[in-house]
């Protein structure tokens, strides 16, 4: 093994020497493409190496794999897996296991390379990180410059998650607001369906006429019934905050699915977000003239603000009256705003609710922009695997990875490794035998000795 290792690093040595004794000057955009080539290559070159001698170790150790029941069905059967340093290409061995009657193999097991995988997990990873933001077309040309296709990019996100975050102290704070919506996207087969989104955050904090969520995360799942989706986003609350004394503003549309909240999130109220709210006042005004429109608007927003529903009823009959055509939308904008009215009032007595509210912004930064924007249409499966990564943006990690290395595997890991154990086998001196080189135990200080004790 160590002779194998030293051609490879010799040749990489040479590649590099030639490549910096050119005639021509090294600008850093070359120097970056050579260089980068030629270190993946010489990786893969030694994964390569390594994987075939481990695979040889386990082949050579006949009592073990005896003991082990199995039995050599041929040899140097080719795989070839594309990593992040390029294509890893190692013959190893097949195997028959008398005991289970079963075919394997060993080094394959030893990489935790599944029987049908073509790619290295952490490369998958980097594919699952790029389909956040691009489509698995263009996360293929980015990653691995079009050499898989976009169904292996669908497959990476199916199998990833996002990398829980470490929380090391509870915060504790006396108010925290909450948005929740959802984004309309287009499954496989036509069929529409929801995303939800909720959002945690502790106010808005204002930058002139900016404002930015404070201390924000995102919850997101796809096909939880409403009780999951609120028992893990009060999970994901309590891990971060120490809840007692803590105030909660839900804010939404008042779906049912986010009023279902309520029942989970302690001391929360609901307020009615305002682009719902004015929207549904457009909707009770339009059709009328712009003078009267704008009267009518005020009337309706203060008897929202003083929780005046009578006042907002007999208003809608006469809106019903004048405009008998658009009945349906009138009474059905009045009838929402009338049902909402503690929601929209809350914004009057409690100053601290409109420091909230931000559920369309949410929604159009975390999962529209990928889910819905652009016409595209999502399968079930990928959606659920996808609407966790978008609401966290943090690292992701495999799905499932379970590595158990039997006995047999676990020796031939050893005997491999110890050929790399100690500095001979890197071809270089051992520093207990230099003392006993007669030119260098003399007590004065010569150029030779010093450079040796500088090695060493």
């Amino acid at each position: 093994m160590k002779t194998i290792i030293h051609q490879i690093c010799n040749e990489f040595h040479s590649n590099i020497c030639e490549f910096f004794s050119g005639n021509i000057a090294v600008d850093l955009l070359t120097a970056e493409k050579e260089i980068s080539l030629c270190v993946n290559e010489t990786i893969c070159q030694l994964l390569t190496a390594y994987y075939e001698q481990v695979d040889a170790a386990i082949y050579e150790d006949k009592a073990s794999r005896k003991a082990a029941g199995l039995t050599v069905v041929r040899r140097g059967d080719e795989r070839t897996v594309l990593s992040r340093f390029g294509e890893i290409k190692y013959r190893r061995t097949y195997y028959r296991d008398n005991k289970t009657s079963g075919y394997s193999y060993q080094v394959d097991e030893i990489m935790a390379i599944e029987k049908c995988q073509r790619i290295s997990t952490a490369l998958g990873l980097d594919l699952a990180k790029a389909a956040e933001d691009s489509s698995y077309a263009k996360s293929s040309r980015q990653v691995t410059g079009g050499k898989v296709s976009r169904q292996t990019v669908m497959k990476t996100i199916r199998e990833s998650k996002p990398v829980e975050e470490v929380i090391e102290e509870k915060r504790k704070v006396s108010v925290l607001h909450v948005d929740a919506d959802e984004d309309h996207v287009t499954m496989v087969g036509g069929k529409k369906s929801i995303v939800p989104l909720i959002s945690v955050y502790e106010g808005i904090e204002r930058n002139g006429k900016r404002g930015k969520c404070k201390n924000v995360f995102h919850v997101s799942e796809y096909g939880k019934c409403n009780d999951e989706l609120w028992e893990q986003v009060l999970s994901e609350i309590e891990r971060r905050y120490d809840m007692e004394d803590t105030k909660i503003y839900l804010h939404g549309d008042g779906a049912s699915w986010i009023e279902k909240g309520l029942e989970w999130l302690p001391n929360s109220r609901f307020v009615l977000d305002k682009y719902h709210k004015n929207k549904s006042i457009k909707e009770m005004t339009a059709g009328l003239g712009r003078d009267i429109r704008g009267g009518c608007e005020k009337v309706i927003r203060q008897a929202l603000d003083s929780g005046d529903k009578e006042s907002l009823i007999l208003l809608s009959r006469g809106l019903l009256a004048e405009n008998p055509q658009r009945s349906e939308k009138i009474a059905g904008a009045a009838s929402y705003l009338t049902r909402h009215i503690d929601g929209i009032r809350i914004c009057i007595d409690d100053v601290e609710a409109n420091n909230g509210g931000c559920t369309e912004p949410h929604v159009s930064h975390v999962l529209s922009a990928r889910l819905s924007s652009r016409p595209m249409k999502w399968s079930k499966e990928t959606l659920i695997n996808l609407a966790p990564m978008l609401a966290a943006r943090s690292e992701l990690e495999p799905l499932r990875r379970e590595q158990k290395i039997s006995a047999l595997q676990a020796r031939a890991v050893t005997a491999v490794r110890k050929s790399f154990t100690g500095r001979h086998n890197l071809g270089l001196p051992d520093p207990a035998a230099i003392g006993r080189i007669p030119a260098l135990s003399i007590g004065k200080s010569t150029p030779l000795k010093r450079a040796v004790q500088i090695y060493a």
